[in-house]
């Protein structure tokens, strides 16, 4: 039989247990082929493992049969738990060290085995493949001192600390800025920015960077200049580098980086999808609808381009009557409603089984509209790519609805990293993928690391950021020529280079005419008035290459600031900033919560930038921006407890026990709202009980 046949004949009833062993006969002897397509050949396998029960009941003995095929195409989790002595004795050598209840599959003990010896690896596998796995296999083989990881958003982030801190409890596990180590086992873990921000980490045994490709400058964001600039500080003097990311052809010239590293590229998936084409319809609200009430049973994530895209999707599915009823879901709608705004549109989807991802999304609701998912209380999220990356999820459907990621096209790495999510080993082991727009042309997708290549890859802003011992003499010289050629010095330039060299110069020539005149709004310290914010905003805001968050001004950033402020509850602050009803409202709610998503980390960090300039124009000592940049980053919540936001606590409730928290020790108020149930008894009802245990859960 052909691999078609093959496939119809697992699709369809099967007759007898001729047809059942002609069957296992066909898939065995096309797996061993010489000329067979791996990827078709494991994607009939897990078919056929799908129908384990329909094949053992047509014809006896057929589960051991499967078992012998699944030993040998190296799919050992999959192989009964009562099966033959060769099969349970194969089963057994192939689980995780140090981790009991997790078997491999081959070609994850394939590159665990060269992790293991010390060897650095560039992993490109697709998204099912278990590449995280081989991060905690190997903590928990070689016990690495210390270890740096390196995630691309606080959702991963904090995914990757919930599951280090479970799995590892003799570790002390560091995700913020301010923590510093207080016993010998570390695991470092952060975003490109806030591992930055840490003085150097020295003697690192394990170096991590999950979403690798994000290195490529012309592939990737802004964000991209501070990842090479972690990769620089970290990636030599490591003992062991670990890369991990999908679907990628190649990386060109990584052993002039390093020696001994690795790139290993395979197109193993124990998992499998169904392709359900709908292109010829376009993107029709009807026809997802009518496709999600066909999977209503199933999880199902729905790709978007934006999170104006989400909202306007939301409001078409609110009117469709798309529901999964559940209790905590619909006491949840309301006190989303209460503590946010009611016309936010995640807040109405809940009640009916529909939740919302996206990075404007506060990150204990986004945890939480994870953890519902995964649960099964939630029938379906639309979400953005800050959903896609690394997130782990239990979905059979995935529907890629929208063809663009934000204004660009979607390639086919992007297409691929999307769909790959369809399916989960030992949940859904055949998804589905709904396609409502033609896919792209396959290409070759290769990663270009501007520290692996020539130095006249680099850019200025990379160059600065760079020691000059790693540098060629030619780089050297050019990075001379820059330091020679501004008015900032060196140290200024490589600490803000993210904003642009030439761009910073541009800015403190501003400063220099601006602070020429005796009554500049400028001159300020401490907390500013509303003029004084609009001022120091206005100059760096058309000079500057940073993120706006969808504001139009510095004025906007000043009255959303001073807001914030004034008010006492995040209700409070949208309610004097959202009128109206529907899309409308929705679209200021989206717009404040992107301004506190710009003030947690860019706005902030332009008042720094802004004041170090400033202080080499004019002295230091004459302005100080940096008590309120740091105010603005808590959302003018006390101390550090807005970051109880990341480890599961709403920011509503940050707010209500603000005055009994300890501020200046984070850790403390952690264990504190941990404990909310002895140290608060009578400060929550019995639905916020519920909802802080998922939370921190």
């Amino acid at each position: 039989m052909t691999p078609e046949e093959m496939k119809d004949v697992i699709s369809d009833d099967l007759e007898d247990g001729d047809e059942a062993f002609k069957l296992l006969r066909s898939i065995a002897y096309y797996f061993q082929s010489p000329d067979s397509d791996t990827a078709t050949a494991l994607d009939l396998i897990i078919r056929m493992l799908d129908r384990r029960g329909e094949l053992e009941a047509c014809l006896e003995g057929a589960s051991m049969m499967i078992d012998a095929i699944l030993r040998e195409a190296g799919l050992f989790p999959y192989i009964a738990k009562k099966g033959s002595w060769r099969d349970q004795l194969a089963m057994e050598t192939m689980r995780v060290p140090g981790m009991k209840d997790y078997v491999f599959h081959i070609e994850q003990a394939l590159v665990f085995n060269k992790l293991a010896q010390g060897k650095s690896i560039i992993l490109s596998a697709p998204t099912s493949f278990g590449k995280s796995l081989l991060i905690d296999a190997l903590i928990s083989q070689k016990r690495p001192s210390t270890v740096v990881a390196v995630v691309p958003t606080i959702a991963l982030l904090d995914e990757f600390r919930r599951r280090m801190e479970k799995r590892f409890p003799a570790y002390q596990v560091i995700t913020r800025t301010n923590e510093v180590p207080t016993q010998k086992l570390v695991i470092y873990i952060g975003t490109q920015e806030r591992l930055l921000e840490r003085e150097r980490i020295e003697d690192i045994d394990l170096f991590v960077i999950d979403e690798f490709y994000k290195l490529d400058l012309e592939r990737s964001d802004e964000r991209s200049l501070a990842l090479n600039t972690i990769l620089a500080r970290y990636g030599k003097t490591a003992k062991q580098i670990y890369f991990l990311g999908p679907s990628i052809d190649e990386v060109p010239n990584a052993n002039s980086f390093r020696e001994d590293v690795e790139f290993v590229r395979t197109r193993y998936s124990p998992v499998t999808a169904d392709i359900i084409d709908r292109t010829g319809s376009g993107p029709s609200v009807e026809q997802l609808v009518k496709d999600l009430r066909s999977v209503r049973r199933t999880n199902s994530l729905i790709y978007v381009q934006s999170p104006p895209s989400a909202s306007r999707l939301m409001e078409a599915l609110l009117d469709k009557k798309l529901t999964r009823k559940k209790d905590f879901t619909a006491e949840l709608s309301e006190w989303l409603a209460e503590n946010f705004h009611p016309e936010w549109f995640l807040a109405k989807g809940v009640k009916r089984g529909i939740g919302m991802h996206h990075g404007r999304v506060p990150r204990s609701i986004a945890h939480l509209m994870i953890s519902l998912f995964n649960d099964g209380d939630l029938a379906a999220i639309v979400c953005t790519s800050s959903m896609i990356e690394g997130i782990n999820t239990a979905a059979e459907n995935v529907f890629i609805y929208d063809r663009k990621i934000n204004t660009s096209k979607l390639d086919r790495f992007t297409f691929d990293n999307i769909k790959g999510r369809a399916g989960r080993m030992f949940k859904h082991n055949i998804g589905k993928v709904f396609l409502y727009n033609p896919p792209p042309q396959p290409e070759q997708f290769e990663v270009h690391v501007p520290l692996f290549n020539p130095d006249e890859m680099m850019r200025p802003e990379l160059l600065m950021q760079l020691e000059d011992d790693i540098l060629s003499d030619p780089a050297r010289r050019r990075k001379q020529a820059i330091v020679r050629s501004s008015e900032l010095p060196p140290e200024v330039l490589a600490r803000w280079a993210e904003f642009g060299v030439d761009e910073l110069n541009s800015l403190a020539e501003l400063v220099r005419q601006e602070l020429s005149k005796k009554e500049s709004l400028l001159r300020w310290k401490g907390i500013p008035d509303f003029d004084e914010i609009e001022a120091t905003f206005e100059l760096p805001w058309s000079v500057l290459r940073f993120s706006k968050h969808g504001l139009r001004s510095a004025r906007q950033v000043a009255y959303f600031a001073n807001r914030l402020r004034a008010s006492s509850s995040i209700r409070e602050f949208m309610d004097g900033l959202v009128s109206g009803t529907g899309i409308g409202a929705q679209t200021e709610i989206d717009r404040c919560f992107n301004f506190m998503r710009g003030a947690e980390y860019s706005f902030p960090q332009v008042l720094r930038a802004f004041n170090d300039v400033v202080d080499v124009v004019i002295g230091a000592g004459e302005v100080d921006y940096r008590v309120y940049a740091a105010q603005l980053q808590g959302l003018f919540i006390p101390g550090d407890l807005r970051a109880l936001d990341e480890f599961g606590v709403p920011i509503p409730i940050i707010q209500r026990l603000a005055s009994d928290l300890p501020q200046e020790d984070f850790r403390e108020a952690r264990e504190a709202v941990s404990a909310f149930e002895t140290e608060f008894p009578d400060r929550f009802s019995g639905f916020e009980s519920e909802l802080l245990r998922r939370c921190l859960n």
